[in-house]
C-alpha cells in the first residue's frame, strides 16, 4: 500500500511522462502536422483522465497548444484558447461520460470538442479576425472529429492493456 507521499511522487511522474509523450508527439512528428499529431495528443489527453485524472488532463490539454505557439508550430494566437477550450471539454466530457462506457465516453468527448471547436473559430472569423486563413477554419472543423475519434480509439486499446493499479482512484 502506497502512503500519501508515494502516491503523490506517482502521480508526478505519470503526469511528467504524459505531458513529455504529448510534447514529443506534437515538436518530433510536426512534419506530418494534424493527421498524426492530433490523435496522438487526443490519445495521451484520455490516457491521462484515465490513469492521473481530469485536472492533470486539462493542464496537459493546455499547455500542449501554448507550447505549439512558443514553438511556432501554430503561429496564429487567436486560435490557442479554441484549442484550449477544445481540449479541456473533451477532457472533462469523456471524464464524465467514460462511466457509462468507454467507447460512449470517447465518442461523446468527440462530438463537443469538434462541434465547440467549429462553432468558436467561425465565430472568431466571422467577428474578430476575418483574415483567418480558411484552411486553419476548416483543420478545426470535421478533422478535429477524426483526430479525437482515433486518438480516443487508441486510447481505449492502451488502456486495455494497463494494470489495474496504473488506473486513476477517483476518491
Amino acid at each position: 500500500m502506497l502512503v500519501e507521499g508515494e502516491r503523490r511522487t506517482e502521480k508526478i511522474t505519470k503526469s511528467a511522462v504524459l505531458l513529455s509523450l504529448a510534447l514529443i508527439f506534437q515538436i518530433g512528428f510536426t512534419p506530418f502536422a494534424q493527421p498524426v499529431v492530433g490523435p496522438l495528443v487526443n490519445m495521451v489527453l484520455l490516457l491521462a483522465v484515465i490513469t492521473v485524472g481530469p485536472a492533470t488532463a486539462c493542464f496537459i490539454g493546455c499547455l500542449t497548444p501554448m507550447a505549439a505557439y512558443a514553438l511556432g508550430i501554430m503561429p496564429i494566437l487567436p486560435i490557442v484558447p479554441v484549442i484550449m477550450l477544445g481540449n479541456t471539454l473533451y477532457v472533462l466530457t469523456f471524464f464524465i461520460l467514460k462511466n457509462i462506457n468507454l467507447v460512449v465516453g470517447i465518442a461523446g468527448a468527440a462530438m463537443v470538442k469538434t462541434i465547440l471547436m467549429t462553432v468558436t473559430v467561425r465565430l472568431l472569423a466571422i467577428y474578430l479576425f476575418p483574415a483567418l486563413p480558411p484552411q486553419v477554419i476548416a483543420a478545426l472543423s470535421i478533422p478535429q472529429l477524426y483526430s479525437a475519434l482515433l486518438g480516443g480509439g487508441m486510447a481505449f486499446l492502451i488502456s486495455s492493456y494497463l494494470p489495474k493499479k496504473m488506473v486513476h482512484d477517483q476518491r
